[in-house]
């Protein structure tokens, strides 16, 4: 078989940026950090993203029937194809600065996970009084060398060229008595803050942080929304 290269998923670009600018922002239930200019080679990560299997995952009959999760690869089958900031474990030693814990207790996740979607028309009256994508990412963690994890945090990536004033990701202030669930109203819920989407932005939290995306404009009507996901537990 003559395999042609310019298909082939490069994980060799995935280098983080020696010097990227972290910003730690103090909210009323925990702290978000961002930072900016997260890989070397912005352009050389999303031209991986035209390699992704796309499968159409999640059909929604009232607003979101094109939501799709692109996920090129898994944990299962990565084993020796760590992405550069894995196997150098220069991402370890970014948490760890920035959460001050030991390096040695991280374990990020290996694979490379992509959610996009795209939203109808028929979104714009549900979002008048609900939140869409509230949620909690409540992962089982195997144990690592005999250990149960401590917890698990969360780095969202922003990788779509631009982003119109509004477009980006919202933390929530849930009361314990609400369930976190895909459609929340808004009288139930306080969004305590807005991280504005920006290409080759990463936003670091808890896991346990109430978040979802914030969709204010037509932008992703008409493109897709494209973000990667990475997954720190600690032990």
């Amino acid at each position: 078989m003559i395999v042609d290269t310019s298909l082939v998923f490069d994980n060799q670009v995935f280098v983080l940026n020696d010097n990227p600018t972290i910003k730690t922002i103090d909210t009323e239930v925990a702290k978000i950090t961002i930072i900016d200019n997260f890989y070397e080679d912005i352009q050389s990560v999303v031209n991986q993203l035209s390699k992704l299997s796309m499968s159409l995952i999640w059909e929604q009959d009232d607003n979101n029937i094109t939501f799709l999760d692109a996920r090129k690869v898994y944990s299962g089958n990565m084993k020796g194809t760590e992405l550069t900031y894995v196997r150098n474990e220069s991402l370890k030693n970014l948490v760890s600065t920035i959460i001050d814990y030991p390096s040695q207790s991280l374990l990020p996740s290996q694979d490379f996970v992509v959610n996009c979607f795209t939203f109808t028309d028929d979104f714009d009256s549900f979002l008048d009084e609900n939140y869409y994508g509230c949620h909690r990412d409540n992962h089982t963690v195997p144990e690592y060398d005999g250990c149960k994890s401590s917890g698990q945090i969360a780095l969202v990536i922003f990788l779509n060229e631009h982003y119109e004033e509004g477009e980006g990701l919202n933390f929530y202030n849930v009361p314990n008595d609400v369930p976190v669930v895909i459609r929340t109203k808004k009288s139930e819920i306080k969004k305590i803050h807005t991280v504005q989407g920006k290409q080759n932005r990463a936003v670091l939290f808890d896991s346990q942080f109430p978040h979802g995306q914030h969709t204010p404009t037509n932008q992703f009507k008409n493109e897709m929304r494209y973000t990667q996901v990475i997954f720190v537990p600690t032990f």
